[in-house]
């Protein structure tokens, strides 16, 4: 990656924010750091905290005597705490997978503490905040009831028949605990059958327990969608789909993961991703993969990077710019038409109205007006 035009710190977490960066990447930072007074380390710490790559960061300076002591001493502080924040978190999915297994359920966990110690190698070095799993439709109430025996609460007031048409996860909280469970792994923009995800998955052994993991080709396409439904931020997102990458890199067949891709519509996201993972965190993807010309693939970029380090105060507008990687050109005015006029059980969810409410209808009128100024 070539350093361009933006501030020192930036390009230094763009450079260090991989696990185990390419070597010309760490001697770009070293370049960046030998002039101290150029960077500055308080808004690095700070837009790093936002993007959750601290520890990656740790990870990769922690030996550097360019980067100065105090930096990689405080660098060091939020490692430890995320992987404080991580064992315990892992602890916990441990146990609603055992619980969940006795009632003869199987479930996947995706991403989060898991993720961090399977596809990281360090349980620190990913930053976890929900607990997320995928159980088949067929065995959602069979969880909700294993969930609330554990001392979860559902969320009150949303409505399950609600959250299964415009949604694709149930809410549940315990004391600092936010879980998620998934009977599918896209939405609105994307039609996947819930089945699919459990095509050629695999076993995997975590902390002693054999669980069960999806195909690394199934895996990308699921980070993928999650990196674009959030707007292609934080950075985080990027560097676990370039993990997933490095830890599969012998297994995953790309002429498979592509006609997935083409089957589902998401062709033209796919190939603008890998190219765009590639080119700020110098992932290894096949040529054949990311040379096809992607029409505006420089002005994406220049605004998704952009939105890493600088406040996005009109979210929704984003997206419908971002709704052009999506192949077939109707979807764009779909997909627009939804945000504009979605089902009403979408508005119940979108300003957490009870089923019941005749308030909806006052805001299903006035949600195109809202959609446009939500900052």
């Amino acid at each position: 990656m070539s350093i361009v035009h933006r501030k020192p710190e930036e390009n230094l977490i763009l450079l260090l924010s991989s696990v185990n960066p390419l070597p010309e990447f760490l001697e770009e930072a070293k370049n960046l750091m030998t002039n101290k007074d150029s960077v500055d380390y308080d808004r690095m710490f700070r837009l790093a905290g936002s993007n959750g790559v601290l520890s990656s960061l740790h990870h990769n300076l922690k030996d550097i005597d360019a980067a100065p002591e105090y930096v990689r001493k405080r660098l060091k502080n939020a490692y430890l705490q995320i992987l404080r924040n991580n064992v315990a978190q892992a602890e916990e999915v441990l146990q609603i997978l055992v619980l969940l297994k006795k009632n003869h359920v199987e479930a996947i966990p995706l991403k989060g503490a898991a993720a961090s110690e399977l596809i990281f190698g360090d349980p620190g070095l990913y930053l976890s905040t929900d607990i997320d799993i995928l159980v088949r439709p067929e065995y959602l109430a069979g969880v909700s009831e294993v969930l609330l025996k554990a001392g979860y609460e559902k969320n009150e007031g949303i409505s399950e028949n609600d959250l299964i048409s415009s949604h694709y996860h149930f809410i549940f909280q315990k004391d600092r605990y936010h879980f998620e469970v998934h009977w599918n792994l896209v939405k609105r923009y994307f039609q996947i059958p819930p089945e699919f995800w459990w095509e050629d998955v695999h076993k995997i052994v975590y902390e002693g327990m054999e669980i069960t993991g999806l195909s690394a080709e199934r895996y990308i396409m699921y980070t993928v969608f999650r990196l674009f439904d959030h707007g292609f931020r934080p950075l985080k997102f990027f560097v676990l789909i370039s993990e997933i990458i490095k830890k599969y890199q012998d297994e995953i067949d790309w002429g498979v993961l592509m006609t997935f891709s083409r089957r589902y519509k998401m062709e033209r996201l796919m190939g603008f991703t890998l190219r765009l993972i590639h080119d700020i965190l110098g992932t290894d993807i096949p040529a054949n993969v990311i040379k096809k010309n992607i029409i505006g693939y420089e002005a994406f970029k220049k605004v998704i990077i952009s939105g890493l380090f600088h406040e996005v105060t009109r979210p929704h507008l984003r997206m419908f710019f971002y709704t052009f990687l999506l192949d077939d050109p109707m979807e764009y005015a779909k997909v627009i038409s939804r945000r504009f006029f979605p089902e009403i059980g979408e508005i119940r969810l979108r300003y957490g109205l009870p089923r019941g409410s005749k308030k909806v209808y006052a805001y299903y009128l006035l949600n195109p007006l809202l959609v446009l100024m939500k900052k």
